[in-house]
């Protein structure tokens, strides 16, 4: 064979090679997360009810957009909607019973309406926390007559508001917007429905799974990308507070989306987009800034400090207040400045509650200590309701990435992506510590969610760099000895250890 058709076969064979990463990467980047949306949607379907804190987060919504908005929420049923029906409070509870059954009449005889929830759903309560209503459905048409009626306070409409006293009018100022709008923007466009207000996140969810893919790509230029993108992706997939989180209305895995964008964007060079996923994540919910600290300290070396401190700081603060537009041009700026930016700051640095679901500390995260349920199920075998959906993550792998996060230490420079992605992990990571010294410890283990990609990442290219080739862990441990040796000498006044500040000017 001559040398001519060895060099044809051998590009052939490249090609041929080229193809088939690509068909392949194709495959796995849509397959995984398709697949991930089927099932966690699959499942979150069957759970007709709030879960968890969706009670706040989608009550707020469905009062964002009515009051706000303007709009109503798309009827699920054909020819009748479904409302929620304040009534008149009473400080007893028989007048309660005698209220809720006039009303109930009314519904069912003179409106041909039906019932939803009833009282023993808005049970009375004694101490006046509780929701004075009915949850029905009538014709749209008969909706004043049903507002008329002198026991009827006011109706709204939408899927039955929970059980909560002041819920109606709740709009969840403490946190900023854009996640109620996506599902308000959901409530309109497909309906006001337990499964539809969770499309979202399990939208969410899915996207983190295909930047992981993406930012393997960034990194690992060899066809090895794939592989260690897919077993970062299916690991993130299973962990248990990725995947319940992403099967509920909440803020977190929004965050955790924008995080992994935030540094997907840092590592493709790209500053405009970085302060645009920091600002995105920002008006999720304000820990969703916290990657800007990394993402600022890659950048100041790499481009003019002022640039990049005026598109990281202040782009984020513009996209708070156009997405708290339909707020200001409604209650006006200072109102609007009071609850939303002053009086949420001082309720994430203040201790919430001592009561309630288990708390956890940053630290109890990576152990699984405390983990916070979201949604039980009666499991008859053992008798009792246990959880199905909890936010306990992965201890075991989680200490894993502690443990060689600790050991590459000396070698952080030396890794694929230059120490990016360590930064990024345990500076996110580290900014729940600091939150937590500065007072904010009311926290819980499905804050989490926000670093568990990241976790997992940080996890498969460390065994990547470590087992690259497999003496690679060698030559960390004999960094670590001559550490060691060093400040031995140090403390033993055998050497001098000095530190120099080095400026160089940018070409």
């Amino acid at each position: 064979m001559s040398y001519t058709t060895l060099l044809v076969v051998g590009v052939g064979s490249l090609e041929f090679r080229k193809r088939w990463v690509k068909i392949t990467a194709l495959v796995l980047i849509v397959l995984l997360p398709l697949t991930y949306a089927y099932l966690t949607y699959s499942y979150t379907a069957g759970i007709i009810d709030y879960i968890s804190d969706e009670c706040w987060y989608v009550s707020a919504a469905r009062n964002t957009l009515l009051r706000y908005l303007g709009l109503e929420p798309s009827s699920t049923s054909a020819g009748k909607i479904v409302v929620t029906v304040e009534l008149v409070r009473s400080s007893l509870e028989s007048e309660y019973m005698k209220t809720v059954a006039s009303v109930k009449e009314y519904i069912t005889s003179s409106l041909n309406g039906s019932l939803v929830k009833d009282e023993s759903y808005y049970r009375f309560k004694s101490d006046g926390k509780f929701l004075p209503a009915l949850c029905a459905e009538i014709d749209p048409v008969l909706l004043n007559n049903l507002s008329s009626h002198p026991s009827v306070r006011r109706v709204v409409v939408g899927y039955c508001y929970p059980n909560a006293e002041g819920i109606l009018d709740y709009m969840n100022f403490e946190h900023p917007p854009l996640v109620k709008y996506f599902i308000a923007l959901t409530m309109f466009l497909i309906g006001d429905f337990p499964s539809f207000w969770r499309i979202p996140s399990v939208i969410a969810g899915t996207l983190v799974l295909v930047v992981v893919f993406l930012i393997f790509r960034e990194v690992v230029k060899e066809d090895t990308w794939l592989l260690l993108g897919f077993a970062a992706a299916l690991i993130t997939a299973f962990d248990k507070t990725f995947r319940s989180l992403s099967m509920v209305a909440m803020l977190d895995i929004f965050i955790s989306l924008f995080t992994v964008l935030t540094l997907y964007f840092t590592l493709k060079g790209r500053l405009g987009l970085t302060s645009i996923s920091v600002g995105l994540g920002f008006v999720s919910k304000f820990s969703g800034a916290f990657p800007a600290l990394p993402a600022t300290l890659y950048w100041v070396r790499r481009d003019k400090p002022a640039k990049v401190l005026l598109l990281i700081i202040y782009v984020p603060i513009v996209m708070l207040i156009v997405s708290g537009a339909p707020y200001i041009l409604r209650d006006g700026f200072l109102w609007w400045w009071s609850s939303s930016v002053e009086g949420a700051f001082r309720w994430h640095l203040s201790i919430k509650t001592t009561e309630g679901p288990p708390q956890a500390m940053p630290w109890d995260w990576l152990i699984g200590r405390n983990p916070f349920p979201l949604h039980y199920v009666w499991d008859p075998s053992r008798g009792e309701f246990v959880a199905d959906l909890i936010a306990s993550g992965n201890p075991i792998l989680y200490l894993l990435t502690v443990v060689l996060s600790i050991l590459v230490i000396p070698v952080i420079k030396d890794l694929p992506d230059k120490g990016v992605i360590y930064s990024f992990t345990w500076l996110t990571y580290l900014t729940y510590v600091a939150l937590w010294l500065l007072g904010g410890k009311t926290q819980y283990s499905f804050y989490a969610v926000q670093v568990v990609p990241l976790f997992y990442i940080t996890l498969v290219m460390l065994v990547y760099y470590l087992i690259t080739p497999h003496t690679k862990i060698l030559d960390v441990l004999r960094r670590w000895r001559k550490i060691i040796s060093t400040v031995s000498m140090w403390l033993a006044g055998e050497v001098s250890i000095s530190l120099k500040l080095v400026v160089s000017e940018r070409k």
